[in-house]
């Protein structure tokens, strides 16, 4: 069962690595995401260095955790180490998908998403996510919990842990993927107000307003739930504290118990992190049973219809494992000689794997090559807090001169396929193919002088002027401009172009020297900068009240719960700046009519109310331009033959799966 948690919300950012190693796959060994590609980078929120303040969470607030169950070693690469082990500061400002992989399946949430059928289920509570009702002035959604889930350390868990993690993460003003699963801020729209253990096994939500589909369950239900016992403790302290948020993100998370199939148990850093199993996981040998329809069977219950016609997936969980080790790899060719060789089953990456090694997997007979459709893209962001990145003009200009068509084929080989709308054509459900085209339209078989007039009009539509003007003379031929000046008078210095390095992500890199090109076609001097992952996520998203200075970066997303995609508000509503509470609104939007048809989404209390909101900003987007989407590729899995999986076709992979820690049979 998906953890949700693991895949929710805001997206992870890519943590990109480099698909490709000839020909550049969607990111050179990365691995993107999820959905679109983005396969790239990813990194989940906004990621930062690791606060220094630390609180020891207290040893003797649990028992030492029951042995693992007889099992099997899985044996997992990654290509980049974690960023945190602290579950608190994964699901906030350093989260990166490879923290994901393992810290995602230590905690329950009262929901999940169950893929690939994408129904919402119940986990920790008890039936299918009941509606708000309205009292007072207020909305309430009360939930009937299981009596009978327990922490991996045997205290159960109960509504008075849904509770505490609500008010720690309001106490403490959490930020990243905190404020979309426990919506504590007053500009949280709606707010939630209050959470509340009515009794041990009953919770009640208060939120200011009705809240939508996207709200309720997609976000709040399926949000993670902390161990209160082990926890409050630090907590105190933290309260106590001159930055409680920093102190909870900094706490040694040593002990903490899961309520999930696996228990985190350490790591060495750049070599190896651990899971063990939990023993007592509460789902351990349910069968589950989905049907094309929609149908689930979970156990003896059954949700959304009758079941009977076909089904498109049967498994039991386990866990079955005894521990999963994820190995460290320093790029793919070494790991694929690993997987060769029996040392790993599976390689783990949000962008899959490189094209280039796809063939040399294929003639091993005891490997296994997988293809998904993504949940995520790879990108351009301007900073909109300054000129020249402030002009729309400006973002427009660069989004005519960025031929991606011709990017993908010709320079990227066929690896990557163009995209002009966030939301992914994979996701069949939400991807409206018409308006998509509608979008793609004004940019798509325009020739080099068409694009540089068409740049070259909405530059001096926005009151830009130059030292020398490009020009396109009547046959097409272009002669660059010099001097960009902006409408202030002030001649444009030089924008850097932050992305990830060649031998990180070839795919991006490469993106970046032809856009720096571009770039000085129109009089713009333009430096693409190869620059470490972790870098740019620190200039991008350097802390509450820090100043934000980036012209412009190339990252990636993963997309999180494809069931209701909610991540536009995530990435664009002005309440989540980055430097203001750490949100993932990196570029400094602020767009009133955007946040409308946001915070509608939020309120949407149907899929086809969702699904027009979902494409009014996708159009908003593409006019106000604070990203120019790029591309994605395919996400190629390999795996070894020893090893068996419930499914392995899904959107964005067996990776989002965090490699079926709970069902993989070996």
């Amino acid at each position: 069962m998906t953890k949700l948690s693991r895949v929710r919300g805001v997206a992870l950012l890519l943590v990109a690595f480099a698909m490709i190693a000839a020909a550049c796959n969607g990111d050179d060994d990365t691995a993107d995401t999820t959905a679109a590609p983005e396969p790239t980078e990813t990194t989940a929120a906004p990621a930062t260095e690791a606060p220094t303040d630390t609180t020891a969470a207290p040893s003797d607030t649990t028992e030492a955790p029951p042995a693992a169950p007889a099992g099997f070693t899985y044996n997992m690469g990654i290509f980049q180490d974690l960023q945190t082990d602290n579950f608190w500061a994964y699901y906030g400002p350093d989260g990166t998908v490879w923290s994901q992989y393992v810290l995602a399946p230590t905690k329950p949430g009262l929901y999940d998403v169950l893929y690939p059928a994408l129904g919402v289920i119940p986990d920790v509570a008890v039936g299918l996510p009941p509606e708000p009702v309205q009292e007072g002035d207020n909305w309430v959604v009360v939930v009937d919990m299981k009596s009978d889930y327990k922490w991996s350390d045997g205290t159960p868990l109960t509504a008075a842990d849904v509770e505490f993690t609500f008010d720690a993460v309001n106490g403490a003003a959490l930020g990243g993927d905190w404020l979309q699963a426990y919506p504590y801020t007053e500009a949280s729209n709606p707010r939630l107000l209050d959470v509340e253990a009515t009794s041990d096994t009953q919770v009640k939500y208060t939120f200011a307003a009705k809240p939508g589909l996207a709200v309720w369950p997609h976000n709040v239900g399926v949000a993670p739930i902390m161990p209160k016992h082990f926890w409050e403790p630090v907590l105190t302290a933290a309260l106590e504290s001159e930055d409680p948020a920093s102190t909870l993100y900094g706490a040694d998370p040593t002990g903490d118990p899961s309520g999930g199939e696996s228990i985190y148990a350490g790591r060495e850093e750049g070599a190896f992190a651990k899971n063990t199993a939990n023993a007592d996981y509460y789902w351990n040998g349910t069968e589950v049973t989905q049907y094309t329809s929609g149908v689930l069977r979970i156990g003896d219950e059954i949700f959304y219809g009758d079941p009977g016609g076909d089904e498109l997936a049967d498994f039991t969980y386990g866990p079955f494992m005894s521990e999963a080790v994820f190995s460290l790899y320093g790029d793919q060719t070494a790991a694929v000689l690993a997987l060769q060789e029996g040392e790993t089953d599976y390689l783990l990456n949000p962008l899959g794997m490189q094209r280039g090694l796809q063939q040399e997997a294929l003639a091993s007979e005891n490997l296994e090559v997988v293809v998904n459709a993504p949940n995520g893209f790879r990108y351009l962001a301007f900073n909109l807090r300054k000129s020249p990145g402030s002009y729309n003009g400006y973002r427009q200009a660069i989004a005519y001169m960025i031929d991606k068509e011709f990017l993908t084929t010709n320079v990227l080989q066929g690896v990557a396929l163009p995209l002009y709308v966030l939301i992914p054509e994979g996701n069949k459900k939400w991807y409206n193919e018409e308006a998509a085209d509608a979008i793609s339209t004004q940019y798509v078989g325009l020739s080099e002088g068409e694009r540089v007039q068409a740049a070259v009009d909405a530059l001096k539509a926005d009151g830009f002027t130059w030292e020398t003007e490009p020009t396109v003379d009547e046959d097409g031929n272009v002669t660059p401009g010099v001097g960009l000046i902006d409408p202030t008078g002030t001649k444009v210095a030089e924008q850097e172009i932050l992305a990830p390095p060649a031998s990180y992500d070839p795919l991006r890199a490469t993106a970046s020297l032809w856009i720096e090109g571009w770039m000085e076609t129109l009089g713009i001097p333009a430096r693409a900068n190869p620059t470490d992952f972790g870098a740019i996520v620190d200039a991008v998203w350097p802390g509450v009240g820090e100043e934000i200075p980036f012209d412009a970066y190339i990252l990636g997303w993963s997309l999180g719960n494809p069931a209701l995609p909610s991540f536009h508000e995530s990435f664009f509503h002005s309440r989540n700046l980055a430097e203001v509470n750490d949100g993932s609104n990196s570029v400094g939007l602020e767009d009133a009519e955007f946040d409308a048809l946001a915070d509608g989404l939020l309120a949407a209390t149907n899929e086809t109310e969702a699904f027009d909101l979902i494409w009014q900003m996708e159009e908003k987007l593409a006019e106000l331009l604070p990203y120019v989407v790029l591309f994605d590729t395919p996400i190629i899995e390999f795996y070894n033959t020893n090893v068996t999986f419930p499914f392995t076709s899904t959107l964005s992979g067996i990776q989002i799966q965090t490699g079926f820690q709970d069902t993989v049979i070996k």
